[in-house]
Protein backbone atom coordinates (compact mmCIF):
# COMPACT_ATOMS: atom_id res chain seq x y z
CA UNK A 1 0.00 0.00 0.00
CA UNK A 2 1.12 3.48 -0.81
CA UNK A 3 3.03 5.39 2.59
CA UNK A 4 0.09 7.95 3.56
CA UNK A 5 0.19 7.77 7.24
CA UNK A 6 2.61 6.81 9.94
CA UNK A 7 1.27 3.39 10.38
CA UNK A 8 1.14 2.50 6.85
CA UNK A 9 4.96 3.59 7.17
CA UNK A 10 5.66 1.08 10.28
CA UNK A 11 3.61 -1.70 8.24
CA UNK A 12 6.06 -1.18 5.28
CA UNK A 13 9.14 -1.54 7.42
CA UNK A 14 12.08 -4.08 6.27
CA UNK A 15 14.14 -5.83 8.30
CA UNK A 16 17.01 -4.04 9.83
CA UNK A 17 20.24 -3.73 7.71
CA UNK A 18 22.69 -4.02 10.50
CA UNK A 19 25.77 -2.32 9.61
CA UNK A 20 29.22 -2.70 11.66
CA UNK A 21 32.66 -0.98 10.25
CA UNK A 22 35.83 -1.92 12.19
CA UNK A 23 37.87 0.67 13.85
CA UNK A 24 40.49 2.59 11.47
CA UNK A 25 42.89 5.80 11.83
CA UNK A 26 40.99 8.61 9.63
CA UNK A 27 43.20 11.85 8.60
CA UNK A 28 42.38 13.78 11.58
CA UNK A 29 39.55 15.72 13.82
CA UNK A 30 37.10 17.55 11.64
CA UNK A 31 38.32 16.13 8.29
CA UNK A 32 35.19 13.25 6.69
CA UNK A 33 35.96 9.90 6.99
CA UNK A 34 34.61 7.36 4.59
CA UNK A 35 33.88 3.92 5.67
CA UNK A 36 33.65 2.35 2.27
CA UNK A 37 37.33 0.84 2.63
CA UNK A 38 36.77 -0.24 6.12
CA UNK A 39 36.12 -4.05 6.70
CA UNK A 40 33.00 -5.55 8.80
CA UNK A 41 29.33 -5.88 7.17
CA UNK A 42 29.21 -5.29 4.62
CA UNK A 43 32.95 -6.05 3.64
CA UNK A 44 35.53 -3.52 2.55
CA UNK A 45 35.01 -2.03 -1.22
CA UNK A 46 37.39 -2.47 -3.50
CA UNK A 47 38.82 0.86 -4.90
CA UNK A 48 36.72 2.29 -7.64
CA UNK A 49 38.50 1.59 -11.16
CA UNK A 50 36.16 2.54 -14.14
CA UNK A 51 39.28 5.43 -15.26
CA UNK A 52 38.85 9.23 -15.82
CA UNK A 53 35.61 9.73 -16.87
CA UNK A 54 34.22 7.04 -14.24
CA UNK A 55 30.84 5.29 -14.21
CA UNK A 56 27.19 5.88 -12.88
CA UNK A 57 26.55 3.60 -9.86
CA UNK A 58 23.21 1.12 -9.61
CA UNK A 59 25.56 -1.32 -7.33
CA UNK A 60 29.22 -1.36 -5.52
CA UNK A 61 30.52 -4.13 -3.78
CA UNK A 62 30.73 -2.85 0.00
CA UNK A 63 27.11 -0.54 0.05
CA UNK A 64 25.12 -0.69 2.93
CA UNK A 65 22.21 -3.17 1.17
CA UNK A 66 19.52 -1.90 -0.23
CA UNK A 67 16.50 -3.95 -0.80
CA UNK A 68 15.36 -4.57 -4.72
CA UNK A 69 12.80 -2.59 -6.88
CA UNK A 70 8.92 -3.74 -5.89
CA UNK A 71 6.82 -2.52 -8.97
CA UNK A 72 4.32 0.41 -7.81
CA UNK A 73 6.12 0.87 -4.47
CA UNK A 74 8.40 3.89 -3.17
CA UNK A 75 11.04 2.86 -0.83
CA UNK A 76 11.83 5.46 1.69
CA UNK A 77 14.38 5.99 4.75
CA UNK A 78 12.12 4.99 8.05
CA UNK A 79 14.96 5.23 10.67
CA UNK A 80 19.12 5.87 11.24
CA UNK A 81 20.89 4.69 14.46
CA UNK A 82 24.59 4.52 15.58
CA UNK A 83 26.59 3.75 18.27
CA UNK A 84 30.44 3.79 18.77
CA UNK A 85 33.17 1.22 20.80
CA UNK A 86 35.77 3.92 21.06
CA UNK A 87 34.67 7.91 21.27
CA UNK A 88 36.16 8.77 18.15
CA UNK A 89 33.52 10.25 16.13
CA UNK A 90 30.59 12.77 16.60
CA UNK A 91 28.19 12.60 13.89
CA UNK A 92 27.72 9.91 10.81
CA UNK A 93 26.29 10.53 7.11
CA UNK A 94 23.98 7.85 5.17
CA UNK A 95 24.69 9.31 1.36
CA UNK A 96 24.32 7.82 -1.72
CA UNK A 97 27.02 7.45 -4.55
CA UNK A 98 25.68 8.13 -7.65
CA UNK A 99 29.02 8.05 -9.41
CA UNK A 100 32.70 7.64 -9.13
CA UNK A 101 36.02 7.84 -11.13
CA UNK A 102 39.62 6.90 -10.67
CA UNK A 103 42.66 7.36 -13.18
CA UNK A 104 43.28 10.79 -11.27
CA UNK A 105 47.44 11.60 -11.90
CA UNK A 106 48.05 12.45 -8.51
CA UNK A 107 50.98 14.95 -9.50
CA UNK A 108 49.46 16.42 -12.51
CA UNK A 109 48.79 19.98 -11.62
CA UNK A 110 46.95 20.92 -14.82
CA UNK A 111 43.46 20.04 -15.84
CA UNK A 112 42.71 16.14 -16.43
CA UNK A 113 39.50 16.17 -18.03
CA UNK A 114 37.20 14.34 -17.60
CA UNK A 115 33.87 12.72 -20.14
CA UNK A 116 31.22 11.83 -17.46
CA UNK A 117 28.61 9.82 -18.61
CA UNK A 118 25.95 11.29 -16.75
CA UNK A 119 24.48 10.04 -13.13
CA UNK A 120 21.53 7.36 -12.57
CA UNK A 121 17.72 8.67 -12.16
CA UNK A 122 18.40 9.63 -8.28
CA UNK A 123 19.18 12.92 -7.47
CA UNK A 124 16.60 14.93 -4.91
CA UNK A 125 13.85 15.33 -7.35
CA UNK A 126 14.61 11.17 -8.47
CA UNK A 127 16.16 12.61 -12.22
CA UNK A 128 19.38 13.38 -13.63
CA UNK A 129 19.57 17.09 -13.31
CA UNK A 130 21.60 17.17 -10.15
CA UNK A 131 19.60 18.69 -8.21
CA UNK A 132 21.08 17.76 -4.65
CA UNK A 133 23.76 16.09 -5.62
CA UNK A 134 26.86 16.74 -4.12
CA UNK A 135 31.51 16.59 -5.12
CA UNK A 136 33.91 15.18 -3.19
CA UNK A 137 37.71 13.84 -3.15
CA UNK A 138 37.96 10.54 -1.68
CA UNK A 139 41.52 8.65 -0.40
CA UNK A 140 41.81 4.77 -1.41
CA UNK A 141 45.39 4.94 -1.33
CA UNK A 142 47.13 7.32 1.28
CA UNK A 143 48.42 10.90 -0.39
CA UNK A 144 51.94 11.05 -0.12
CA UNK A 145 52.21 15.73 -0.01
CA UNK A 146 53.96 16.55 3.29
CA UNK A 147 53.45 20.13 2.60
CA UNK A 148 50.35 22.38 1.82
CA UNK A 149 47.97 21.60 -1.08
CA UNK A 150 46.85 24.51 -2.31
CA UNK A 151 43.38 25.13 -3.76
CA UNK A 152 41.19 22.06 -5.73
CA UNK A 153 39.07 22.62 -8.49
CA UNK A 154 36.54 21.15 -10.59
CA UNK A 155 34.93 22.35 -13.58
CA UNK A 156 31.34 20.85 -13.41
CA UNK A 157 27.93 21.58 -15.14
CA UNK A 158 25.36 22.50 -12.57
CA UNK A 159 21.27 21.48 -12.01
CA UNK A 160 20.26 23.67 -14.45
CA UNK A 161 23.11 22.58 -17.24
CA UNK A 162 25.09 25.83 -16.65
CA UNK A 163 28.32 24.62 -17.79
CA UNK A 164 32.01 25.81 -16.74
CA UNK A 165 31.35 25.89 -13.28
CA UNK A 166 33.72 26.04 -10.53
CA UNK A 167 34.09 23.74 -7.46
CA UNK A 168 36.99 24.59 -5.10
CA UNK A 169 38.47 23.18 -1.85
CA UNK A 170 40.60 25.47 -0.29
CA UNK A 171 42.19 23.06 2.13
CA UNK A 172 43.59 19.74 1.33
CA UNK A 173 45.22 17.31 4.19
CA UNK A 174 48.72 16.36 3.68
CA UNK A 175 49.50 12.86 3.42
CA UNK A 176 45.49 12.33 3.35
CA UNK A 177 45.11 8.66 5.18
CA UNK A 178 42.65 6.45 3.23
CA UNK A 179 39.14 6.92 3.46
CA UNK A 180 39.54 10.56 3.87
CA UNK A 181 36.59 12.27 2.08
CA UNK A 182 36.63 16.03 1.37
CA UNK A 183 33.80 18.04 -0.08
CA UNK A 184 33.82 20.27 -2.81
CA UNK A 185 32.12 24.07 -2.02
CA UNK A 186 29.98 24.80 -5.60
CA UNK A 187 29.24 27.82 -7.09
CA UNK A 188 27.09 30.61 -5.30
CA UNK A 189 23.88 29.78 -5.85
CA UNK A 190 24.82 26.07 -7.06
CA UNK A 191 22.46 23.52 -5.46
CA UNK A 192 23.59 20.14 -7.31
CA UNK A 193 26.51 18.96 -9.64
CA UNK A 194 25.08 17.19 -13.08
CA UNK A 195 28.34 16.18 -14.48
CA UNK A 196 31.86 16.88 -14.22
CA UNK A 197 34.19 17.62 -16.80
CA UNK A 198 37.91 18.36 -15.17
CA UNK A 199 39.80 18.45 -11.89
CA UNK A 200 42.66 20.68 -11.19
CA UNK A 201 45.23 19.91 -8.62
CA UNK A 202 46.46 23.08 -7.00
CA UNK A 203 49.77 20.63 -6.30
CA UNK A 204 51.11 17.82 -6.45
CA UNK A 205 49.83 15.12 -3.79
CA UNK A 206 53.42 13.36 -4.77
CA UNK A 207 51.57 9.91 -4.69
CA UNK A 208 48.45 7.99 -3.34
CA UNK A 209 44.73 7.17 -5.39
CA UNK A 210 42.08 9.32 -5.12
CA UNK A 211 38.30 9.22 -6.83
CA UNK A 212 36.12 12.01 -7.63
CA UNK A 213 32.44 10.89 -5.90
CA UNK A 214 29.29 12.35 -6.38
CA UNK A 215 26.82 11.53 -3.93
CA UNK A 216 23.51 12.71 -2.08
CA UNK A 217 22.93 13.27 1.15
CA UNK A 218 19.98 10.70 3.05
CA UNK A 219 20.22 11.57 6.41
CA UNK A 220 22.82 12.16 9.49
CA UNK A 221 22.60 11.15 12.59
CA UNK A 222 24.83 12.50 15.91
CA UNK A 223 26.82 10.10 18.05
CA UNK A 224 26.90 10.29 21.40
CA UNK A 225 30.45 9.88 23.68
CA UNK A 226 30.45 5.51 23.90
CA UNK A 227 29.44 6.01 27.87
CA UNK A 228 26.10 7.62 26.31
CA UNK A 229 24.73 4.51 24.04
CA UNK A 230 23.56 5.09 20.49
CA UNK A 231 21.98 8.02 18.63
CA UNK A 232 18.37 7.79 16.61
CA UNK A 233 16.76 9.74 13.77
CA UNK A 234 13.59 8.42 13.18
CA UNK A 235 10.52 9.06 10.69
CA UNK A 236 9.32 12.47 12.22
CA UNK A 237 13.26 13.72 12.36
CA UNK A 238 14.00 12.57 8.96
CA UNK A 239 10.99 13.64 7.35
CA UNK A 240 11.12 9.69 5.47
CA UNK A 241 12.96 10.85 2.14
CA UNK A 242 12.99 8.83 -1.13
CA UNK A 243 15.51 6.77 -1.98
CA UNK A 244 15.25 5.99 -5.61
CA UNK A 245 15.53 2.15 -6.89
CA UNK A 246 19.30 0.63 -7.62
CA UNK A 247 20.21 3.17 -4.96
CA UNK A 248 23.87 2.76 -3.42
CA UNK A 249 23.91 3.55 0.37
CA UNK A 250 27.42 4.05 2.24
CA UNK A 251 28.46 6.17 5.57
CA UNK A 252 30.71 8.53 6.08
CA UNK A 253 31.51 10.16 9.40
CA UNK A 254 32.65 12.75 11.49
CA UNK A 255 35.90 12.03 13.34
CA UNK A 256 36.85 13.88 16.83
CA UNK A 257 40.68 12.21 16.54
CA UNK A 258 42.65 10.23 14.30
CA UNK A 259 41.37 7.16 15.96
CA UNK A 260 38.14 5.99 15.30
CA UNK A 261 36.42 2.79 17.14
CA UNK A 262 33.85 0.50 15.76
CA UNK A 263 31.00 1.96 14.57
CA UNK A 264 27.52 0.17 14.59
CA UNK A 265 24.75 1.53 12.72
CA UNK A 266 21.31 0.14 11.61
CA UNK A 267 19.24 1.46 8.76
CA UNK A 268 15.61 0.68 8.29
CA UNK A 269 13.71 1.22 4.97
CA UNK A 270 9.95 1.33 4.57
CA UNK A 271 8.30 0.26 1.40
CA UNK A 272 4.87 1.07 0.06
Amino acid sequence: MAITSYDTAIAGALPPEAVLKVSATAEAAGVLHSTLYASGRPGAGAAPAPGIDGAALTAYAGQVPFPAAVGGKNIHLLSLAASQSASGMSRVWLLDRLWHNSGITATTTTEQAISHPGIPSRDANGGTDGDGVLLALEVSGATGSSGTVTTITANYTDQDGNAAQTATMASWPTTAAVGTFVPFQLAAGDTGVRSVEGLTLGTSLVSGTVHLVQYRVLASVMVPPVTSGEGRVGLIELGMPRLYDASVPFLVVLPTTTTLGNLDATVVYTQG
